[in-house]
């Protein structure tokens, strides 16, 4: 029987010491998954450096190093006295504070990021009477990356769904035509700043880390994994996962799915990690796991917002 990846309630990490990435990096990456992925939601505590050391038997500066890298990229915020919390980009505001003092805040907040307060009571409209819409333009520079995304959201809905690029995105997908805009996490202010306030926006969260691993069956320490993707962006994820749950980098080989011969290669390893585009390719009998871009969740809640023309 294989080692079984569990699911904790608390913050887990996985650190490999004999990794080509270090265990800053490690730290680091794992955190910032999580909060993408919401398994660390905003306001939630981080560990102690010295419980983090401790608990996984690592020197306590190389925690300190890796919450200052989160505290300065603005990942988490310090809260004197308690410690760092995940950070929130929502309103500020205390508990029990008035409602006026609540909106107060929240306008001069918006203002200080260059919203006016049109924008935000539109944008407050429409968070309490959301739109349905008719149809889902994902908006993603890498072509790779955008078949991926199109093939795991034409898994969940039956409405019609483009792609598109920035900065030429056509003007009907930008107005209130019934067009969903969707993108991932690390393209939102990107593409936020090519749209009118009036586009209806929708952020596509990552799966975590334990949601991928959850359930799955640890390959034997000599086991050769092939990650196999026509997306560089999938395959250096794909690959700091594995790294960071003691995967052995020698025992990790890429397959671009665009060279000659890559379903051979890919079938040479003991297990191909691969996409859910380069899954539907490879020949019957390779043995394959897939990891999938966007979480549950967020699909399920895509899926609620649109309607089937």
């Amino acid at each position: 029987m294989g080692i079984m990846f569990s699911r904790s309630q608390s913050v887990r990490f996985w650190i490999t010491k004999n990794s080509e990435l270090s265990v800053h990096e490690q730290l680091v990456c794992q955190v910032i998954l999580a909060i993408l992925s919401e398994d660390l939601p905003a306001g939630h505590k981080l560990p102690s450096t010295r419980g983090v050391a401790q608990r996984y038997k690592i020197h306590a500066n190389t925690v300190s190093a890796a919450w200052h890298h989160l505290l300065e990229h603005g990942w988490v915020e310090l809260r004197k006295g308690s410690g760092l919390y995940v950070n929130s980009r929502h309103a500020p505001g205390t508990d029990g504070a008035p409602l006026e003092q609540l909106l107060t805040d929240l306008l001069r907040t918006a203002r200080t990021l260059g919203h006016e307060p049109d924008d935000v009571l539109y944008r407050l409209e429409r968070m309490l009477h959301p739109r349905r819409c008719a149809r889902i333009v994902i908006v993603e520079p890498d072509p790779a990356m955008r078949e991926i995304l199109l093939a795991e959201i034409g898994e969940h809905v039956t409405v019609p769904i483009e792609t598109a690029e920035l900065p030429a995105l056509p003007g009907s997908t930008t107005t209130g035509d019934g067009a969903l805009i969707a993108a991932l996490p690390t393209r939102e202010t990107t593409v936020r700043k090519h749209l009118p306030p009036e586009a209806h926006f929708f952020l596509l969260r990552l799966r975590s880390v334990r949601a991928s691993l959850e359930g799955q069956v640890r390959p034997s320490p000599n086991a050769i994994l092939t990650i196999v993707s026509r997306s560089s962006e999938f395959r250096q994820w794909a690959r700091a996962i594995l790294i960071a749950v003691g995967i052995q980098p020698d025992c990790l080989a890429e397959v671009d799915t665009v060279l000659y011969g890559w379903q051979e290669r890919a079938s040479a390893g003991a297990l191909a990690i691969c996409d859910v585009v380069a899954a539907r390719l490879l020949p019957p009998r390779c043995p394959c796991r897939i990891f999938r871009i966007i979480s549950d969740a967020s699909l399920a809640e895509l899926s609620a917002t649109v309607t089937p023309p």
